[in-house]
């Protein structure tokens, strides 16, 4: 990223989320969604749009985004009958966009109550071994055999395996690393501020994990081969069961297969198990 992009996406998240260097906590804007004022207020910022729909569509229009057909046909699916409300932001993220674009990449948010940690060594540590203690649950109620490989300096690799999912075992020789599935988990330290206040579940003053980061940010993601059929979806959800309340994952546009292969075509935030989506009426 050049001086002025990285500037420039700094200056915009403290202005607008409350990063490290604002003692101000964002406040709720009521123009857009649940889903954008948690992305703000963490710190994700570039190329994170709603759209924004007809008032009296707004229950149907979520509806079908739930539903799974919607997903694999897109935002402009015809049979839906959708008219061209959609055109000017139906697709919110291209495919040219940066590596460091937040919208583009999924990852972690999260406001651990300050109560929980003295510092935001332990407060790093703490949330990474509530994640961990959060997918290896996930991972024996879908009765996955699974195994930790790292677990170091804030990072967590976690590889399963299930031969229906072309999830193979290791075997020293013959399994390409590429073969293999795993839940990846990158954390590093927090920062302590107030929080908030339309963030339910925690304190005035929390350790925020914040993902705003160009590169080192928080994220969750499986890993899957390219003939693997994981549900990558509803383990997304799974896991997302299993985290505290203050803890979001952003997913982002095309990055969540589902069982049949198709992809997710739009974002969301996922908090315990509940989809947020960035649709916001007008």
């Amino acid at each position: 990223m050049s001086t002025f992009k990285t500037l420039a996406a700094f200056l915009a998240v403290s202005a607008l989320s409350g990063c490290a260097t604002s003692t101000t906590p964002m406040e709720y804007m009521n123009n857009h969604s649940e889903a954008y004022n948690i992305a703000h207020a963490g710190g994700l910022v570039t190329d994170i749009k709603d759209t924004y729909v007809p008032a009296d569509s707004v229950g149907s229009i979520t509806e079908s985004m739930l539903n799974l057909g919607f997903v694999a046909g897109g935002y402009g699916s015809p049979q839906l009958g959708m008219t061209n409300w959609q055109t000017a932001g139906v697709h919110l993220l291209g495919n040219l966009l940066e590596p460091d674009s937040h919208g583009a990449r999924n990852s972690l948010i999260a406001w651990m109550p300050a109560s929980e940690a003295g510092s935001t060594e332990e407060a790093q540590e703490k949330f990474l071994s509530h994640v961990k203690v959060s997918i290896e649950k996930v991972m024996v109620e879908l009765g996955l055999k699974h195994e930790t490989i790292y677990d170091q300096n804030g990072k967590l690799s976690i590889y399963f395996i299930k031969d229906e999912w072309n999830c193979p075992e290791y075997s020293h020789g013959i399994t390409d690393i590429s073969d293999l599935c795993e839940v990846s988990v990158e954390t590093y330290e927090p920062y302590k501020a107030i929080s908030p206040s339309f963030i339910s579940g925690i304190e005035s003053e929390s350790f925020i994990f914040s993902p705003n980061d160009g590169r080192d940010f928080h994220n969750l993601n499986l890993i899957t081969n390219k003939k693997s059929s994981v549900p990558e979806d509803e383990i997304y959800t799974s896991i997302s069961e299993e985290l505290s309340s203050w803890t979001y994952i952003y997913i982002a546009p095309k990055k969540v297969k589902m069982k049949n292969g198709e992809t997710i075509n739009y974002p969301y935030i996922l908090n315990k198990g509940q989809k947020k989506l960035f649709v916001t009426p007008q």
